[in-house]
């Protein structure tokens, strides 16, 4: 069976050799048959000649609009600087405002008056307002063309209306206001169509209206369409009145975004586009993260080197210090990840951080003594010492034992705490998981570990 990934992977190569070989007649029909989502997924496997020949092709196809919000951020500035003025303006007239709003967010500031010229009309005005909102915000994403109709309309004359304004965007919901804009109910396009043609709008709306603020964080946005299972979320101001909708479109986009930002800060890479072939980019993004596991590892060598003395009495300390550091980050990264992720999902709500604490202790213990234990029977089946009636040979099990069940409660304990307090804090926890937690836990350990041993064996 030819999977998805399979298919791409025969497009971009068979486009890639189409390109090279100037097959123009063969690419057109390509990318004639071809999803923009899809043409847009080739763009990161070419080199940047071969990339300029396919946007003139798929500008030519009418396309370039659509595969535009697809795009990453290097490929959109590649395509915005190798373009004519005019060719732009016209791909933009084709946009939606939210849409070309993100483009035109994208460029630097120099440039942004330069193409917002380029956008004419309403539209501009509509871009030039949505430019205004915080980055990451209801406001930034939402769209603000919307179709909206009075409360004393009678649904016939409001299906008429919907037909009248057909090309507004995804018109799922028609949303009831009063004369001052506010926003007073919703009807879905079900429920105007097959409710009586002479009934007032105010008697078939539903006025428990899941909306958000302009200044909403767009993953709160992207929360309540999830929640709510609505296909869009009405964006209001200060006095109620509505301003915008946003998209189940742009709610996918803003999931899938602060998803892989999650991830990527997790892991320690900071703002590295997946996309990006630049090295310099990647370098400079990733080496901050890893200098905190430099710093880190470095703090754990120095620890080590000050028990110096127990190891040259005892060497076999040295061989369990790898699977002590190993199982205490690994479950300390597993705490961490589950409240990070919770947290941003809402199921781990910070008002019960001791609830949550307790879960993870309690976590940390069971799992601790099950491989403390499981460690200590590996410590005693292997003969450090020739001699069975040496103490060594019934503490060093003690040990390890201690050691590992320790060190594993207190990284779930860390994983754990370290992300609420800096939720509490207002800072992102995200950028608590990755070096900080594991190199702080692989020092916490080693210490902890070497203590146990000073006190057990000498």
């Amino acid at each position: 069976m030819i999977t998805t990934r399979d298919r791409d992977a025969f497009l971009v190569s068979t486009v890639i050799k189409l390109i090279k070989r100037n097959a123009v007649p063969n690419l057109r029909k390509v990318i004639a048959k071809t999803h923009s989502a899809d043409i847009a997924r080739w763009f990161p496997h070419m080199r940047p000649q071969e990339k300029t020949l396919l946007f003139k092709l798929v500008a030519q196809e009418d396309l370039m609009g659509e595969v535009l919000r697809e795009l990453n951020t290097e490929d959109r500035l590649l395509f915005l600087e190798e373009s004519e003025p005019a060719a732009i303006r016209e791909i933009l007239r084709g946009m939606a405002p939210d849409d070309v709003t993100d483009l035109i967010a994208e460029l630097p500031d120099e440039r942004q008056e330069e193409f917002l010229a380029l956008v004419e009309g309403e539209a501009s005005e509509d871009v030039q307002q949505l430019l205004q909102y915080e980055d990451k915000t209801a406001g930034a994403i939402m769209n603000p063309q919307f179709f909206s109709l009075p409360e004393d309309m009678t649904a016939s004359d409001a299906v008429e209306r919907v037909r009248e304004m057909a090309d507004v965007e995804m018109v799922f919901y028609v949303y009831v206001v009063d004369a001052e804009m506010r926003l007073e109910g919703v009807i879905s396009l079900r429920q105007l169509v097959t409710t009586r043609p002479d009934t007032p709008l105010s008697d078939i709306m539903t006025t428990r209206l899941y909306k958000v603020h302009l200044s909403t964080p767009q993953e709160e946005v992207a929360s309540v369409a999830s929640r709510y299972n609505i296909l869009a979320v009405p964006v209001v101001g200060d006095e109620d009145e509505l301003m915008g909708i946003v998209t189940v479109d742009d709610v996918i986009d803003v999931i899938r975004d602060e998803n892989t930002e999650d991830m990527l800060r997790m892991a320690g890479t900071g703002d590295v586009e997946l996309s990006s072939l630049s090295v310099w980019r990647n370098t400079r993004a990733r080496a901050p993260w890893l200098f905190a596991s430099f710093v880190g590892g470095t703090a754990a060598a120095y620890v080590i080197g000050q028990f110096e003395g127990q190891l040259e009495q005892f060497a076999a300390l040295t061989a369990f210090i790898p699977i002590i550091m190993g199982m205490g980050g690994n479950i300390g990264t597993q705490s961490s990840t589950i409240i990070v992720r919770g947290l941003a999902t809402g199921e781990v709500d910070i008002q019960e951080r001791w609830k949550v604490l307790r879960r993870e202790f309690a976590t940390g213990v069971v799992l601790g003594t099950m491989y403390g234990l499981l460690l200590g029977v590996v410590a005693k089946l292997r003969d450090w010492t020739t001699d069975a009636t040496s103490p060594y040979f019934i503490r060093l099990p003690i040990v390890v034992t201690l050691a590992i069940a320790g060190n594993m409660v207190l990284a779930a304990t860390l994983g754990t705490v370290i992300p609420i307090a800096l939720k509490r804090l207002r800072i992102d926890p995200a950028i608590a998981t990755g070096p900080f937690v594991t190199t702080s836990i692989d020092v916490l350990g080693i210490v902890f570990y070497f203590l146990l041993a000073r006190v057990i064996l000498f």
